[in-house]
């Protein structure tokens, strides 16, 4: 290893090596701000893992190759709405309007996951006022493999499904809920449709104090519900989350800088022209990747990248005291969480472009 950084550090930093994973992918959509750009490349390093370090060969990363399959991205119509409500932000800000742009995310993710009878059952408790829960942080850690929340086989078609989420939208309330859980021998996540009626039986309560200005709040579920196969989630199988995460991210991340902006006209937030410049670009490149009517390898890592972006730019704004309220301070430090953390956007990105270097 000491050969290949020998040969390599008159050329490249580290910085600019690892950083590269993820500008390569914000400037398919234009010149990435010199301001972000260092942000983005400062944060890469201080998030390096010890494999990252040790392991690594710290030569300079492969470019970016024009992917040899692309496939149709799926429309909904529910995104026209998102956008509309999205567009509102800007000028009312993100608490007025949180909940139905995540149940309208909810609506898209259904949509590829769900079968007709699913969806019809889920429009029918939406009717009837019931808020649906999407529950996916657990209780044993981030690695599915250490999840408390199980799916076992019973004697007959039952299974028995072990629940321990915690820091739910709204989990201290919970309507019905999509429960992701690990079922033993299955090396990817299974995610389970739970009626009102059961998960109204489940333990709930709050956990901290609320966010945007006490409109949202967490929670944490726990407990135990019968289940049948008619009630997992399975049409569209894996890729349905990639799409569904290439549609809602970049939606996600304008509104956030949407948000931003309202801070400022609110007095609340001091931003400078590289803040703002990040933001404009942030939200240039959130149209970009929603504009885009194809799905292909790059599409996951490009809303990855963006996500990274836009929480190192909300952990910029908090270090250097641009926020008056401790509130906001703590509504930005939790979006740099939600929707991706910085670390695992990194190291998703990064795993790819690893396999593509010598």
């Amino acid at each position: 290893m000491s050969k290949n950084i020998s040969k390599n550090n008159n050329i490249n930093q580290v910085p600019d090596i690892f950083g590269r994973c993820i500008t390569s992918h914000l400037a398919r959509s234009g010149q990435v701000p010199s301001a972000l750009e260092a942000l983005v490349h400062k944060a890469a390093v201080t998030l390096m893992g010890s494999d990252m370090i040790i392991e690594d060969n710290f030569a300079p990363m492969a470019k970016l190759q024009q992917p040899r399959i692309s496939q149709p991205l799926e429309s909904f119509e529910q995104t026209v709405f998102i956008d509309e409500l999205t567009d509102k932000v800007k000028s009312e800000g993100f608490g007025p309007h949180f909940h139905q742009i995540i149940g309208l995310f909810g609506s898209i993710m259904l949509g590829l996951c769900a079968t007709e009878a699913q969806q019809q059952q889920v429009n029918q408790w939406l009717e009837q006022g019931h808020f649906g829960n999407f529950m996916m942080t657990d209780g044993g850690g981030p690695t599915l493999a250490y999840w408390n929340s199980t799916l076992t086989p019973g004697d007959d078609d039952s299974f028995t499904l072990n629940i321990d989420k915690k820091w739910c939208i709204e989990g201290q309330n919970v309507g019905f809920g999509m429960v992701v859980c690990q079922q033993k021998g299955k090396p990817f996540p299974m995610t389970v449709l739970l009626s009102p009626e059961k998960s109204k039986a489940l333990q709930q309560e709050a956990c901290g104090g609320s966010f945007l200005d006490g409109r949202l709040q967490l929670g944490n579920v726990k407990g135990q519900a019968q289940v049948s196969k008619d009630e997992f989630l399975t049409k569209g199988g894996l890729g349905s989350v990639n799409r569904f995460l290439t549609l809602v991210r970049p939606r996600f991340v304008k509104s956030l800088m949407h948000h931003l902006l309202w801070l400022r006209d609110q007095d609340r937030l001091m931003l400078e022209q590289d803040d703002l410049s990040a933001i404009d670009f942030l939200i240039n490149m959130a149209n970009w990747c929603t504009a885009r009517d194809t799905f292909s390898i790059h599409s996951v890592d490009q809303v990855l990248a963006l996500k990274f972006a836009s929480n190192e730019l909300l952990l910029s704004l908090v270090l250097k005291g641009a926020l008056k309220h401790i509130g906001d301070q703590r509504d930005l430090l939790g979006f740099t969480k939600m929707e991706g953390s910085s670390y695992r956007c990194l190291f998703e990105v990064y795993s790819k472009f690893k396999r593509g270097r010598v």
